[in-house]
């Protein structure tokens, strides 16, 4: 998850001020902390950070077009989720409509990854929101409707790659699918989804008998057995001659009582 809090350096900031710094940009911007064997790939920028030679703008840019933040957010995404992470990590807020998304994307296509994050963090929302020594996180807005207002919502408590990497959570508002879990499904369609009953452990199929998982089990055996032997019936073929075999085969397997339970219909 993304940073909800300010948090501010200082030009003079220590070293160990600087390191603190350094993770809660990792927070906000790749939503984890690097892992070690990642961190060598970062050396010399983190280098450069810590001893004061770089800013935190500075430090956002180059981080956007390392292999890090590429990988995680870009190579595997659509275009204009990458732009509403983008959004997300350098502007703390989702795109407000399609023009700000289309623009985005003009840039995106013509002038790469550098060029539109160096838009969002050169820009003067960045500059009034976060100034040169806060790092951007997830604030408060005005919202100018409630459909821009619960996008907010939905991007600032999703983690990476929740709802998937292909559709914004603009155009999943305005499509009217939830994306949550990385599986899209229309609204209208998600009571009926969520009736779908799983399969019981144990199977009632009368007052008195029962079958259990292990009976399943069996079945399942016999079932691929069903299969071999019906590859072998010369076309066309009976049903009765079908149903006589597969009879015969459940009855090695199961007794005769759930035998003619399974097949009473």
């Amino acid at each position: 998850m993304t940073l909800t809090q300010p948090v501010t350096t200082r030009h003079d900031a220590s070293p160990e001020e600087r390191e603190f710094v350094l993770k809660q940009i990792y927070q906000q911007v790749l939503e984890r902390q690097l892992y070690e064997s990642e961190r060598k790939h970062l050396a010399d920028l983190e280098k450069d950070f810590i001893k004061g030679k770089i800013g935190i703008r500075h430090f956002l840019k180059s981080l956007a077009v390392r292999p890090i933040y590429l990988e995680l957010f870009y190579e595997n995404s659509s275009n204009m989720k990458f732009i509403e992470n983008a959004c997300k990590h350098f502007l703390g807020r989702a795109p407000k409509n399609n023009q700000e998304l289309h623009e985005w994307d003009d840039i995106l296509v013509r002038h790469g990854v550098g060029a539109l994050v160096s838009e969002l963090v050169d820009s003067e929302e960045y500059r009034k929101s976060f100034g040169y020594f806060t790092i951007p996180y997830w604030h408060e807005h005005r919202f100018e409707s409630a459909s821009e207002y619960i996008e907010n919502e939905k991007l600032g408590h999703e983690h990476a790659g929740q709802r998937g990497w292909a559709i914004p959570t603009h155009y999943q508002h305005e499509l009217h699918i939830d994306c949550d879990g990385g599986t899209c499904v229309r609204e209208e369609d998600k009571f009926q989804v969520q009736q779908v009953s799983p399969i019981e452990e144990v199977l009632d199929l009368s007052a008195d008998t029962k079958m259990t998982p292990k009976h399943i089990q069996r079945l399942s055996l016999c079932v691929k057995e069903i299969a071999e032997i019906l590859a072998f019936y010369p076309q066309p073929v009976s049903l009765k001659e079908i149903e006589t075999d597969l009879q015969q085969k459940v009855l090695e397997y199961v007794s005769i009582t759930n035998a003619n339970l399974l097949f009473k219909n």
